[in-house]
């Protein structure tokens, strides 16, 4: 009963302090354009930042690009703009908008055909015993959950309700210690594209992504965000190529992150690991 208290306080002491960072955030938030071309914006969008809502009070990419490019927004759009894809609110990196119908179409076909690829980085809990490893888990929604903050889960669960295959492939990059404790920094390829996909598959494993406060059962509160970040981006449109810096290098993480073995190099070598 004790622990549960202390569980509980600590969940409610982490979702205030994310609600006043959010507060303090909300009008100082310089958006980083990693490509911008006459049918396309790609953004390196910050963690824990809406891609559209319709609370004008908590910062969102849609508010954001009209306040940079108001001569863009689309007045037809709900949002304002064509949202190719997705980032889950706490994931950050590479994230592309059309500007057009035309571009939008070409963009979601080749996703749809698989003739992009999105890559991401990630800092997961505990030391990976392998050095690769194919994700092949169904994931569907958790019907416990299904009016609260839609978490997914694997098919296994009874819990789940319409699953659908989802695949992902992971490479590790290093291992070493976050804050004193086991960690693997990995390099992931999104085969398939279901909600928290990544998320969901790293803690089926059991390496729960560090900060990934849903999917480590409301524990993981001590990091400042969820190490989970779009590194790049193959578009299959136009040739675009587009990523960003490592946001988890042991200098970005003030020392918090300190690698020991050293797997698999970032690099354009590493993404030859998938072909």
């Amino acid at each position: 009963m004790f622990y549960c208290l202390i569980n509980f306080f600590k969940s409610v002491l982490y979702l205030l302090v994310k609600c006043v960072n959010l507060y303090k955030s909300k009008n100082n938030i310089n958006l980083d354009i990693v490509f911008k071309s006459n049918d396309y914006i790609i953004v390196n969008k910050p963690e824990d930042v809406f891609i559209n809502n319709h609370n004008k009070e908590r910062p969102s990419l849609d508010i954001l690009l009209g306040k940079k490019y108001p001569h863009l927004v689309n007045k037809n759009l709900e949002h304002g703009f064509y949202f190719v894809h997705c980032l889950d609110y706490v994931t950050s990196g590479v994230l592309c908008i059309a500007l057009n119908k035309q571009a939008c179409s070409a963009a979601s076909y080749a996703m749809q055909k698989r003739t992009s690829r999105k890559y991401y980085i990630a800092l997961l809990r505990g030391h990976m015993s392998t050095n690769s490893m194919d994700l092949i888990y169904p994931i569907g929604y958790c019907s416990k959950e299904i009016n609260g903050n839609n978490r997914m889960c694997t098919a296994e669960h009874e819990c789940c309700t319409n699953p659908r295959n989802a695949h992902t492939r992971l490479v590790v990059l290093e291992r070493g210690l976050y804050m004193s404790y086991p960690a693997t920094k990995v390099l992931m390829l999104l085969v398939t594209g279901r909600r928290h996909q990544i998320r969901v598959h790293c803690s089926t494993i059991g390496h729960t992504i560090i900060g990934d406060y849903t999917y480590s059962d409301r524990k993981d509160t001590s990091p400042s965000r969820t190490f989970l970040h779009s590194y790049r981006l193959e578009l299959g449109v136009a040739n675009i190529n587009v990523q960003t810096n490592d946001p988890f290098t042991r200098n970005k993480l003030n020392g918090l992150w300190i690698p020991v073995e050293f797997i698999n190099k970032l690099g354009e070598n590493c993404f030859e690991l998938f072909s």
